[in-house]
């Protein structure tokens, strides 16, 4: 089992970026289950409302500035937003992505006691250098080791912890801190081992589970294939990205039908590759523009034509490709942003006009 901590949530940014899109390929393939204690999801969801309280009183502080000054309203598209609900979608995409573990019962008051009583890992100085008192804190990290204490006792797995905070780690980063490596041994017995700290992080790991490897240079070709704009229709839920792209006001009369999804234009903003067993995989994260295109029947001047609509969008997407032989063999969008039209053109269809259906004014 592999389980993050607060820092490499942020470092690896959830839920887009090419580091944590990698990390869940490799779990998946190695059989690794990713956790998240119960600590730090709170902690994370936390900063992520913070955050967006922060932007949203920027973005509505800077629009109603612009709206005085071109005499409109523009504050309406942030209006009804708040940084609640972002909150809960953010753990509901945690829950989705990571398998939780709960805090184990007392685990709270006992994380007090030991911050009060400054016992590893939360803070154990009393006094600085010059012998002022230092302000006790580190309950947090205390409730997320005894987390892992339980979820080691209870699993029939190695636990590796992922981290970079230095509390929990000794001098040298190579284990955890003695104190709480003898506590991991009074609980475990010969089992202690089972429980490891990453002190470099994510990064670390990918190095021990794989093999860095250089990504082909026609990346951005490769990931305009038909195998990923595949991959991107299956992430998008079909039924959900052809609502969402559907043309309005097309006078349609007839269902529309869908010709299916063509990639455009990708851009690589970033990317990471990883050789496994003898396979290249690339995780990029990509701004994506794209083309979905329409059939439906209107009717012109009693004249029923098929006629195509084109709906032109555009995408943030971190997308895993998997190479053999330099060739995409498989693709999988792993998170995706929001889908934004940018352009509609109808046009009739001249391929297949077919018979032409003349409506004829009713005769009383």
């Amino acid at each position: 089992m592999i389980v993050l901590d607060t820092n490499q949530l942020r470092h690896a940014a959830f839920p887009h970026g090419t580091v944590l899109g990698m990390l869940r390929k490799i779990a998946v393939l190695g059989g690794h289950t990713l956790a998240l204690p119960e600590m730090v999801v709170v902690e994370h969801v936390a900063h992520h409302q913070h955050e967006v309280e922060q932007s949203l009183s920027l973005a509505r502080k800077a629009l109603s500035t612009l709206g005085k000054a071109f005499g409109q309203d523009l504050t309406e598209p942030v209006a009804a937003l708040s940084a609640e609900d972002a909150a809960q979608k953010r753990r509901a995409e945690l829950e989705e992505s990571f398998t939780l573990l709960p805090n184990p019962p007392g685990a709270a008051d006992e994380a007090l006691a030991r911050e009060a009583n400054r016992r590893a890992p939360a803070e154990q100085v009393w006094v600085d250098n010059e012998g002022k008192p230092v302000k006790a804190h580190g309950a947090r990290d205390a409730l997320i080791w005894l987390t892992l204490l339980e979820t080691a006792a209870q699993a029939d797995e190695g636990i590796w912890f992922v981290s970079m905070d230095r509390d929990f780690g000794n001098d040298d980063k190579s284990d955890f801190h003695d104190v709480l490596r003898s506590e991991a041994q009074a609980k475990l017995g010969e089992n202690a081992g089972r429980l490891r700290l990453i002190s470099g992080g994510i990064d670390q790991l990918l190095t021990e589970l794989a093999t860095p490897a250089k990504a082909p240079e026609d990346l951005e070709n490769l990931l305009k294939s038909n195998l990923v704009a595949h991959a991107v229709h299956i992430a998008m839920r079909g039924p959900d990205l052809f609502m969402t792209l559907l043309p309005v006001g097309s006078g349609a009369t007839h269902g529309f039908t869908s010709q299916g999804l063509r990639l455009d234009e990708s851009r690589v903003l970033r990317h990471k590759a990883y050789e496994v067993d003898g396979r290249i995989w690339v995780s990029a994260q990509m701004v994506c523009r794209g083309t979905k295109t329409y059939q439906y029947r209107a009717v012109e001047d009693g004249i029923s034509w098929p006629r195509i609509a084109k709906v032109r969008f555009r995408f943030e997407a971190t997308t895993l490709l998997e190479l053999e032989d330099g060739k995409a063999h498989s693709a999988e969008v792993v998170s995706h942003g929001p889908i934004v039209v940018e352009e509609t053109t109808h046009q009739r269809d001249e391929i297949t006009l077919g018979p032409i259906e003349v409506t004829l004014p009713r005769i009383e």
